[in-house]
């Protein structure tokens, strides 16, 4: 089909819905009736040959062509967005944006809350979906525009992105306080490798393993009996565990202190402090919306009341 016979009003519609997965809610997104959305609906079937959404029980879900369509058209439709209105004032208070954000877990507890606090009182009607870390691989990068930014650690391998620093944490070592080595104040590097750890492990060559790394500059590496992308069954495990040793970053340490059963150690070797930063595509550097967010990210963070370095 020519682009000059396509009613681009449809791809707006296919975003919506993308996100909605509702036909109903999508339509009350776009203040259009239910019957109107549907129609696009079998229109842009036709456009694209898919069915785009399918029913499954009692809800609407993405066929997989939709899926890979999806983070490629919303980033078409940001940068017509950024074409139209470049130049034009951002209005938090009335603005409908939605944006991706790739982060771990514990980045999600550490500096959701305060942001959606903000947007709560000043932004009402932007969105934040985030992206676990774990998803962010070659194919979905910020240069492809999967997510508008990422909160965690450098990438590596990506040159064209922006970055700015949110905050440094340390690191420290959890243990049940049934386990062996709870009896001491202080850890040695012997004691570490002694016994098995509960690991975070993200496959995805992307993340560097900051804490393996230190490891393997020392010429030794530590016996990992589990590793997951997660941090919360860390401490689930830990709590539970007599032998096994978790690393983890201080601030999340306290943050889930009073819920699980372990004791802190200091980390029994030499490690810098870990530096978290907020990352973008320089496409946005421009973009008024995204400095905005960025600028509530920022101030969000230094907010934190565990805050370290």
């Amino acid at each position: 089909m020519d682009l000059y016979r396509l009613n681009l009003n449809l791809l707006v519609a296919l975003d919506k819905l993308f996100a909605e997965k509702s036909v109903t809610q999508a339509a009350k997104k776009l203040s259009i009736t239910q019957a109107a959305m549907s129609n696009n609906l079998q229109q842009l079937r036709e456009i694209f040959k898919d069915e785009l959404l399918t029913r499954e029980k009692n809800k609407m879900v993405l066929t997989s062509y939709a899926c890979e369509l999806q983070p490629k058209l919303h980033q078409v439709l940001e940068q017509m967005r950024c074409l139209v209105t470049s130049g034009q004032q951002f209005v938090p208070n009335t603005s409908q944006r939605i944006f991706r954000i790739g982060m771990s877990d514990y980045m999600a507890s550490l500096v959701l809350p305060k942001v959606l606090d903000r947007l709560e009182k000043q932004a009402p009607g932007i969105k934040i979906i985030a992206v676990s870390i774990d998803q962010l691989g070659d194919l979905q990068t910020l240069e492809g525009g999967w997510y508008d930014f990422v909160l965690g650690k450098p990438l590596l391998n990506q040159n064209f992105a922006r970055k700015q620093i949110l905050f440094k944490e340390k690191v420290v070592c959890i243990l049940n306080p049934d386990h062996p080595l709870a009896i001491k104040e202080k850890l040695n590097l012997k004691d570490y490798l002694a016994y098995p750890h509960a690991a975070i492990r993200i496959e995805n060559p992307n993340v560097q393993m900051l804490v393996d790394s230190a490891l393997l500059k020392l010429g030794v590496q530590r016996d990992v009996k589990i590793g997951l992308p997660f941090i919360v069954p860390i401490f689930q495990i830990i709590d539970k565990s007599k032998t096994l040793i978790g690393t983890m970053v201080e601030s999340v340490a306290n943050l889930y202190q009073d819920k699980y059963k372990f004791i802190t150690r200091p980390i029994p070797f030499e490690m810098p402090d870990i530096e978290y930063y907020l990352m973008w595509h320089q496409r946005y550097d421009n973009d008024m919306g995204h400095r905005w967010l960025r600028q509530q990210i920022m101030e969000a963070c230094t907010e934190r009341p565990c805050l370290t370095g």
